[in-house]
């Protein structure tokens, strides 16, 4: 990476033309235009042929690890626009995460593609105070104009939610900061939040990070140091730092506060044209009962995995589990412990084991936190 990344921005100019490759190569064809440059411009009777034959979609996540797909750059290129075009065009459901207002100019777009299928958008918002959060996001919208901007979103029937991570050990978990946000969701509207800690992989991107916490919060640099010196390389904390200092993971804290408010700790999951339902239905549930299980009550991998890797082999599976016979069932590769609660959610439509469960972690982390 150039050494000016913050303030010269290497655009990709050529990535429309590869989603709308990608789209055309695996057998989707952009309906909304007036011309598709395929046979059905010439033979307009195989239009509704060619609309049932498509591959099942998925959703296109526009957004961006280490870059925000709405910088201040995205005002003049317009590169995020034009991506979102492509999806309305080819019919898509989408997904974006951002730390801008800037996403606004798109809701006219963002307002196509959700009633013509699904639009989610999503902000990052980690900080209440303004000044520390211009600290860490100098450039970003604030958080006012973020909330501000879900408002907006959610009052046009858009899905919007906060993804709020990275939380900052010392400076974004503390009680106040945390209540904040989450009361500050809810007045918003927004309709989930996630919840995580930071992580600080090794190299020049946790260089900088604690370049800017000795700078501004000298106090708190030898505690960063101690919790991250390990160097993990995916950037995670020294758990036994974690347990001497006496901090709490932001997901347990997360969890008491969203459960409270009533707030989700995940987005409401769209399942785009042409997947199996159920399956899907299924798989997110035991992704949920995994979660639960092993962030918040702590149970061992070998409870949590068998839920993963069922939930892993739903996602692809052609066909639908609900159809299948006892015997079929029984075939697949789904332990004994958890096909209860596949059984469940096919007979009942949902899981009020898992509900059990979000209960009893809520009571679990408020006991914890107690203890605290």
């Amino acid at each position: 990476m150039h050494e000016d990344f913050a303030e010269r921005i290497r655009v990709k100019v050529n990535a429309p033309h590869l989603l709308e490759q990608y789209l055309r190569k695996k057998g989707f064809i952009p309906f909304r235009r007036e011309k598709t440059s395929t046979l059905v411009d010439f033979i307009p009777s195989l239009k509704k042929e060619a609309q049932l034959t498509q591959p099942g979609k998925f959703i296109l996540f526009i957004g961006g690890g280490v870059c925000d797909v709405y910088q201040p750059a995205e005002a003049q290129v317009k590169m995020t626009r034009k991506l979102l075009q492509i999806a309305y065009d080819y019919q898509f459901p989408v997904s974006i995460l951002t730390k801008n207002r800037l996403v606004l100019r798109d809701l006219d777009l963002l307002k196509k593609i959700s009633e013509d299928s699904h639009a989610c958008c999503s902000f990052t918002i980690t900080l209440a105070d303004e000044k520390i959060q211009s600290i860490f996001e100098p450039k970003a919208s604030t958080t006012q104009e973020r909330f501000e901007a879900i408002k907006t979103l959610r009052k046009e029937g858009i899905h919007s939610g906060v993804y709020f991570y990275p939380v900052l050990p010392f400076i974004g978990d503390t009680n106040k900061n945390m209540q904040s946000i989450y009361e500050k969701v809810q007045k918003a509207g927004a309709e989930f939040v996630y919840c995580w800690g930071l992580t600080l992989k090794p190299g020049r991107n946790k260089e900088e990070f604690l370049q800017t916490v000795k700078r501004y919060f000298p106090s708190l640099l030898s505690k960063y140091q101690k919790l991250y010196g390990n160097n993990n390389k995916y950037g995670n904390v020294d758990s036994n730092q974690f347990k001497k200092m006496g901090l709490v993971y932001p997901e347990v804290k997360g969890h008491k506060l969203g459960y409270e408010y009533g707030l989700p700790y995940t987005a409401e999951r769209y399942i785009p044209e042409g997947r199996i339902t159920m399956n899907l239905q299924v798989s997110e549930v035991l992704i949920k009962i995994a979660y639960i299980k092993g962030c918040l009550l702590q149970h061992s991998q070998s409870d949590v995995r068998p839920l993963y890797q069922a939930s892993r082999f739903l996602e692809s599976y052609q066909k639908d589990i609900s159809e299948l016979t006892p015997k079929e069932r029984e075939t697949l590769p789904i332990t004994k412990e958890v096909y209860p609660y596949v059984l469940e959610i096919i007979n009942e439509k949902k899981s009020s084991y898992l509900e059990k469960l979000e209960e009893k972690a809520y009571k679990a982390v408020s006991d914890q936190l107690v203890m605290k």
